[in-house]
């Protein structure tokens, strides 16, 4: 080797090790914790061999976020092998937000926040949805929008305030708003909107 030549600086640290840190502090501070100063400290090293492995922050948060979809995927891994699909999915969800706050605010409630795990999930329980009662493209849409929705309010309350509502509570609170969704959608009348009451 001439000595022009200059060899890598060896990173002290893999990815893997790095985003696993990262993933830590998430799950226990939350997303505005994350740095460079506090991922080197964790890791008790300098800046620099941060850098090595990755360019900047973007590819770290990025990478991050993989991470904590991978993890929330857990929580969902077979959900589609309960009837109906949806309220179990709703079950999961609030036992996510309960059990992981940060991370569920990470993935839903944060300014931007996305999972495209969630939203596969629930595109799955779909699926299985207008098979099994006898739904519409339309009507299944609909449903899924309504139990979407309903299950994210739902576990964002209890993200909060994880006593607020026993499992209990929570399972009848999905199964009614299932039935009931499912029960008017199958009526075929339409959603009335608010009107002034006439004096």
């Amino acid at each position: 080797m001439q000595k022009s030549e200059i060899m890598p600086r060896k990173a002290f640290f893999s990815k893997q090790e790095i985003i696993d840190k990262a993933l830590e502090i998430l799950r226990q501070q939350g997303p505005e914790a994350i740095s460079a100063r506090s991922l080197c400290k964790a890791l008790g090293c300098s800046v620099s061999p941060l850098f090595t492995v990755y360019k900047n922050m973007d590819e770290i948060f990025s990478d991050l976020h993989a991470a904590a979809e991978k993890l929330f995927e857990t929580y969902m891994a077979d959900v589609t092998d309960y009837q109906p699909a949806f309220k179990e999915f709703g079950m999961r969800l609030v036992k996510f937000s309960r059990e992981e706050p940060q991370l569920f605010h990470y993935l839903f409630l944060d300014k931007n926040s996305e999972s495209i795990v969630a939203d596969r999930k629930a595109r799955e329980c779909l699926q299985n949805i207008e098979g099994e009662y006898d739904l519409s493209e339309k009507q299944g849409l609909e449903l899924y929008f309504q139990m979407w929705v309903f299950a994210c309010g739902l576990s964002a309350l209890c993200n909060k305030n994880p006593q607020q509502y026993s499992d209990s509570d929570i399972s009848y609170l999905l199964s009614l708003q299932f039935s009931s969704v499912l029960t008017f959608l199958k009526s075929g009348r339409e959603v009335l909107d608010i009107t002034p009451i006439k004096k």
